[in-house]
């Protein structure tokens, strides 16, 4: 939008280089009517080096909008790139962070799987362990039975030797008298044969006593471990437990602290995207504003008349010859600023014939810059001089811009108005 308003400004000093063309190609018609005289050549040459100052005057004006409105541009497209260098920034650390957590998340994982794998094994370990245990079991239940079977097999042998003990004391009995002398030498061997079955018995019964007792040690001891394995499954349980429970919470709460971050990172991608959204309608309506051809103020006025004796104070350009907006009255010759902004002015002005004058561009009563056509004397041609200055003014709505003299008298112009005075908003 600012290289539009520049191209309409540059379009507007066309115009007013084509208007100075046609003046020159009338100057030069009226010079090749008018070559009687050597006046009437210096004349035509001091017009041409006029007209050529100005359009040099102009092209500076030009050049130097140009350039400010291309830095304005530059620095502008810095800050966006600055701007989106820190969204890219931003948006790297976030993926950063969602890269560290997403690993986090993986050891996690990994974790539990080797908690599995291990709890898998574990219930292997006591699913064996009880298998043998049911093993032992087994063998004391049979052990048990076998038991049973020994010491019933011995009560029917004792039981039985006993009835023929008894058989035979009978039959000693009754034949007692018979037999007296063989008595003692049978009950000698039947008392050894009693205490050799009683020895007999007790070992056997002591064998199985000790044999039995170490069967409940054992299978007391095989309980214990049975039961200390099941409590060390049991906090292991407790242990996977309270980790899989420390797990998720601390996996909620990343998930939360990841949301919340996630949260702020596209609330504050909205808020750039707001500002950026402002700072484009604010520099929509910049540039709206600057292009707005009702912000547009520029005008020349010209002198159409020489006056060798003049010596006034402010020096009126009655001829207007272009005029944009508001701003010049061509009655008094005081520009007034009918908005603020940056202006652009300038004066060229002729001395009278052997004569000096200088003419300052003043503001609001302040002189800023002077103009000066310079003649020093002694020369016997007819010799005519020309100053020229241009000054950029910053100007707050009402600041007032006239040409006042500073110096001399007189000036010189004609129906081609040479002695003029121009400005216009530059932004």
């Amino acid at each position: 939008m600012r290289v539009v308003c520049i191209l309409v400004v540059f379009l507007s000093f066309k115009f007013l280089s084509f208007s100075n063309a046609e003046f020159i190609s009338s100057s030069l018609t009226d010079g090749e009517n008018k070559s009687s005289t050597s006046l009437e050549t210096k004349d035509q040459e001091w017009n041409e080096l006029s007209i050529l100052r100005q359009m040099i005057n102009q092209e500076t004006v030009i050049r130097l909008a140009l350039v400010k409105n291309v830095h304005a541009l530059v620095n502008d497209v810095t800050l966006m790139k600055k701007s989106l260098a820190a969204s890219d920034a931003r948006v790297t650390g976030q993926q950063q962070t969602i890269d560290a957590l997403k690993i986090q998340v993986k050891s996690l994982q990994q974790e539990n799987n080797e908690l599995k794998n291990s709890s898998r094994i574990s219930e292997a370990r006591i699913m064996e362990l009880e298998t043998k245990l049911q093993t032992v079991n087994e063998n004391y239940g049979t052990l048990y039975d076998e038991l049973n079977v020994i010491q019933k097999d011995s009560d029917d042998k004792r039981r039985e030797m006993f009835n023929k003990t008894h058989s035979v004391l009978d039959d000693i009995k009754i034949e007692v008298r018979y037999l007296s002398v063989t008595l003692l030498d049978f009950k000698e061997h039947t008392e050894i044969e009693n205490e050799s079955r009683d020895k007999k018995y007790e070992e056997l019964e002591r064998y199985f006593n000790s044999s039995y007792e170490d069967l409940r040690v054992e299978l007391f001891q095989n309980k214990n471990d049975s039961t200390n394995r099941k409590m060390l499954i049991q906090n292991l349980e407790d242990s996977q437990t309270e980790m899989r429970r420390n797990f998720t919470e601390k996996l909620n709460r990343t998930v939360a602290k990841f949301e919340t971050q996630l949260k702020t990172w596209e609330y504050e991608q909205l808020k750039l995207s707001s500002a950026v959204a402002s700072l484009e309608v604010a520099n929509m309506n910049l540039s709206k504003q600057n292009c707005d051809k009702s912000n547009h103020h520029a005008f020349t006025a010209g002198i159409s008349s020489t006056d060798d004796g003049w010596t006034g104070d402010t020096l009126v350009f009655p001829t207007v010859i272009y005029s944009v907006g508001t701003g010049y009255n061509p009655i008094t010759g005081i520009f007034t600023a009918p908005t603020a902004g940056t202006y652009v002015f300038y004066v060229s002005v002729e001395s009278a014939h052997h004569q000096l004058i200088y003419v300052d561009i003043v503001m609001n009563g302040s002189s800023k810059v002077r103009a000066m056509a310079w003649y020093g004397g002694g020369s016997s041609i007819s010799v005519y001089q020309t100053g020229t200055n241009l000054v950029i003014l910053h100007l707050q709505t009402g600041d007032r811009v006239w040409v006042r003299r500073g110096g001399g008298a007189g000036y010189y112009s004609d129906s081609d108005h040479i002695t003029t005075f121009s400005g216009f908003k530059l932004y």
